[in-house]
C-alpha cells in the first residue's frame, strides 16, 4: 500500500488522538494501576507523529539549490591557477576522438577530483604537445584551491582516460594575466 499525504495525515491524527486519550487516562487513573500504565503507553504514541511532522516541515522548506555540475555555457574564461602539463596520450589515439570544442576535464589530486577547464580546447592542447604553463579555471574554487597549492602535482582526465600529468605553478593574478616567474 502506497503512503499518500492524505493517509499520513490520517495516521498522524489517529496517533495524536490516542496520545490525548492516554494523557487523559493517566491523569484520572489511580497512581499504581494497570490503567495508568496503558495511558503512559498511549502517550508515547505522539513520538512518531512528531517525527512525521518534522519530516513534513523539512520537505516543505525551500531546498538549497544543487551545486553547479558544469560551467555555464557562454561564460567567460576566468583562470584561478597556472599549471604545466606533460601529455600522456597523443590526441589522435582517442577512440572515439575527443570533441574539438571541449575545454572541460578533471584534475585528480590523490583521491579527490575537481572539474577544471582550460583556456583552449583539450584536443587542440594535446595536438600542440605544449608543456608550457596553461591557465586553469576551477568549477568550485573554494573546494579546489586548498588542495591545489603551487607545486602540487595532479593527473588530468578526459572522461575516464588519463591524458596528462600536471603541476601547479602559480595562482592566477586577479586579472588572469600570465603567472609570476
Amino acid at each position: 500500500m502506497k503512503a499518500t499525504s492524505r493517509r499520513r495525515q490520517l495516521i498522524m491524527g489517529a496517533l495524536l488522538g490516542l496520545a490525548a486519550i492516554g494523557a487523559a487516562t493517566r491523569h484520572w487513573a489511580d497512581n499504581p494501576s494497570l490503567l495508568r500504565d496503558i495511558g503512559t503507553l498511549f502517550m508515547v504514541l505522539w513520538l512518531p507523529a512528531v517525527g512525521n511532522l518534522v519530516a513534513f516541515v523539512v520537505r516543505r522548506l525551500a531546498r538549497r539549490a544543487a551545486p553547479a555540475s558544469g560551467f555555464a555555457s557562454g561564460s567567460a574564461f576566468s583562470p584561478h591557477l597556472w599549471a604545466e602539463f606533460e601529455p600522456l596520450v597523443p590526441a589522435p589515439s582517442f577512440d572515439p576522438p575527443l570533441d574539438p570544442l571541449v575545454t572541460r576535464c578533471t584534475a585528480l589530486v590523490g583521491t579527490a577530483g575537481f572539474t577544471i577547464r582550460l583556456g583552449i580546447p583539450v584536443a587542440q592542447w594535446l595536438e600542440s604537445g605544449s608543456t608550457r604553463a596553461q591557465p586553469i579555471e576551477l568549477l568550485r574554487p573554494a573546494l579546489a584551491l586548498p588542495r591545489l597549492a603551487p607545486s602540487t602535482t595532479f593527473h588530468m582526465m578526459a572522461g575516464a582516460v588519463p591524458i596528462a600529468r600536471g603541476r601547479v605553478t602559480a595562482f592566477a593574478a586577479p586579472s588572469g594575466s600570465a603567472p609570476p616567474l
